[in-house]
């Protein structure tokens, strides 16, 4: 079966979320409607695309009804187009705080996410979610879901590849102040390939276009090859199974599965 896999045709819409509700539900709506033309099954938004990033908004917007009724709202037109989206939002962790979440849903029953790992600038806006996996299937693909800081986590790829994950999306807000300025930049998409690489899975990733991004939104291949890259607008990226590529990559996925689950079970 998974060398007759076709590839998966993603994108990830790359744009600045506000702290104005409507206004990014609008931004998403004209992403899903465009990314439905170019005939893709998954669509990717920003960390907090709904709601707006916290860290540089200065507010938590959205954590009342507004932002479920837009959620509902865009899985609808998702699902009429036969697309799956993946939205940054927000849910209240029944503690009086807040969760950072991808929801995602659309062509698939809807189904959520907390992230986890969360860096110095969520702390003071989110709660830490549960530690789990999401890995929601698309065709005859199975693909993991995360949230911006994990991405850095090699617990994180491995835990995803163990549960089946033929490849990752992972939607983010890396953007802000560069304490060394110019080194994420650099050191980030060596990072993201790498990640993609170890595991023959290839990465799509859903950045903010805040003028103060490190990087672009972009793809890599499950050889760690960059296959685009674009700071605004709609990305397009077609990720092909490393089972058409040579056994070489399979049996490197394989062997560091297996170190990953001898260094855990030690």
């Amino acid at each position: 079966m998974l060398a007759g896999m076709d590839p998966l045709r993603t994108a990830a819409l790359a744009f600045a979320p506000t702290a104005d509700v409507r206004s990014n539900q609008a931004a998403i709506m004209a992403g899903i409607e465009q990314a439905a033309r170019r005939k893709v099954q998954l669509l990717a938004t920003p960390e907090c695309s709904l709601c707006g990033y916290p860290a540089a908004t200065g507010v938590l917007a959205g954590a009342d009804c507004s932002l479920a009724e837009s959620e509902e709202v865009l899985f609808f037109e998702a699902a009429r187009h036969g697309l799956v989206v993946v939205l940054g939002t927000t849910t209240p962790d029944g503690r009086g705080g807040f969760l950072n979440q991808a929801a995602v849903g659309g062509a698939v029953p809807t189904q959520r996410l907390a992230k986890r790992v969360l860096a110095p600038a969520d702390l003071p806006w989110f709660a830490a979610g549960p530690a789990r996996s999401l890995v929601v299937r698309i065709g005859t693909w199975q693909v993991a879901v995360g949230i911006c800081y994990e991405i850095r986590q090699a617990a994180w790829w491995h835990a995803a590849a163990a549960a089946g994950a033929d490849a990752a999306v992972v939607i983010s807000h890396q953007a802000g102040v560069d304490v060394d300025p110019g080194t994420r930049a650099e050191v980030l998409p060596a990072l993201h390939a790498a990640r993609a690489a170890e595991l023959a899975m290839p990465l799509l990733l859903a950045n903010t276009a805040a003028s103060d991004r490190w990087l672009d939104s972009a793809a890599w291949d499950a050889r760690g090859r960059r296959l685009a890259s674009q700071g605004e607008g709609l990305l397009t990226a077609e990720l092909v199974h490393r089972a058409q590529l040579d056994p070489w990559y399979e049996t490197t996925r394989r062997e560091a599965l297996a170190a990953w689950r001898a260094s855990a079970a030690g």
